[in-house]
C-alpha cells in the first residue's frame, strides 16, 4: 500500500492545475499534517461467509460524467452489481485522504482481476467532489495511470447542481478549505469514506481510516456475493 500511496502522490502533483499557495506570515498554517505511508490494520479481517452486514442506508441514482465526458448515471455504471464508491479530488494531498483511497482501490482492482467470477459482480467507482478542476479529462488520466484491471470507473460531474445531491445521499460531508482572508486554498475538509454498495443499492459498509483495508473490503465483497 505504501508504494500505491507513492504512486498517487506522484501522479496527484502532476495533475495538479495549480499549486496550493502557502499561507503568508500573517495567516495560521492550516491545520494538517502530511507523511509517506499508508495504513496497516492491526487486525486479521473475519473469513468471508462467517458474518453478515447489516443494511446501513439506501442512495438514490445520480447524474455523473465518465471519464470520456459522456453522461451517465451512478446506477447505469454500476448495473445491480456490487460496487465499492470512494469520493476523492485529485489534487489532494492528505496521505490519510484521498491518495489511501485510490492506493487500496488499486489493490483491489488487482485482487478483483485475479477472481474473474468476483470480478463480473463487481465495480469500483470513484467520484470527484471537485468538478471545477476534476474534469472528465483529467479523470481520463487518473484511469490511464492506475490502469484498471477489472471494471474500474473514474467520474464526476457537471457541477454543484450534481455534485451536492449526490454527497448529501451518501452522507459525505466536503468543505473548501480557505484562509482569513476568504481566498480558497485549493484544498477540502473531507472525512475519508468508501462504501460498500449491494445489488439493491443498499449500504452495508462504510469504511475509514481505521476500516479502509483491502482484505476487509474484498472479505466484505465475497460475504454479500456468498449471501445472495
Amino acid at each position: 500500500m505504501i508504494r500505491g500511496a507513492l504512486l498517487v502522490l506522484l501522479a496527484t502533483a502532476a495533475l495538479a492545475g495549480e499549486p496550493v499557495r502557502p499561507p503568508a506570515a500573517d495567516q495560521p498554517a492550516l491545520g494538517y499534517t502530511y507523511g509517506v505511508g499508508g495504513f496497516a490494520p492491526e487486525y486479521t479481517p473475519p473469513a468471508p461467509g462467517t458474518y453478515t452486514l447489516p443494511v446501513i442506508a439506501s442512495v438514490a441514482d445520480h447524474p455523473v460524467l465518465t471519464a470520456d465526458g459522456r453522461p451517465t448515471t451512478l446506477f447505469a455504471l454500476k448495473r445491480q452489481r456490487l460496487a465499492v464508491v470512494a469520493f476523492v479530488y485529485t489534487t489532494c494531498i492528505e496521505t490519510t485522504g484521498c491518495p489511501q483511497s485510490f492506493a487500496v482501490l488499486h489493490r483491489l482492482d488487482r485482487q478483483l482481476a485475479a477472481d474473474p467470477v468476483l470480478a463480473r459482480r463487481v465495480t469500483l467507482l470513484v467520484v470527484s467532489f471537485d468538478p471545477e478542476r476534476d474534469t472528465p479529462a483529467r479523470m481520463a488520466v487518473m484511469q490511464r495511470f492506475h490502469a484498471p484491471c477489472a471494471d474500474w470507473r473514474f467520474v464526476t460531474t457537471r457541477g454543484a447542481a450534481e455534485l451536492d445531491p449526490l454527497l448529501a445521499d451518501f452522507g459525505q460531508p466536503v468543505a473548501k478549505l480557505r484562509y482569513a482572508d476568504g481566498t480558497w486554498t485549493g484544498l477540502f475538509r473531507h472525512v475519508l469514506k468508501v462504501f460498500l454498495l449491494d445489488e439493491k443499492n443498499e449500504v452495508r459498509n462504510i469504511y475509514s481510516v481505521g476500516l479502509l483495508n483491502p482484505e476487509l473490503v474484498l472479505n466484505d465483497l465475497r460475504t454479500l456475493a456468498r449471501a445472495r
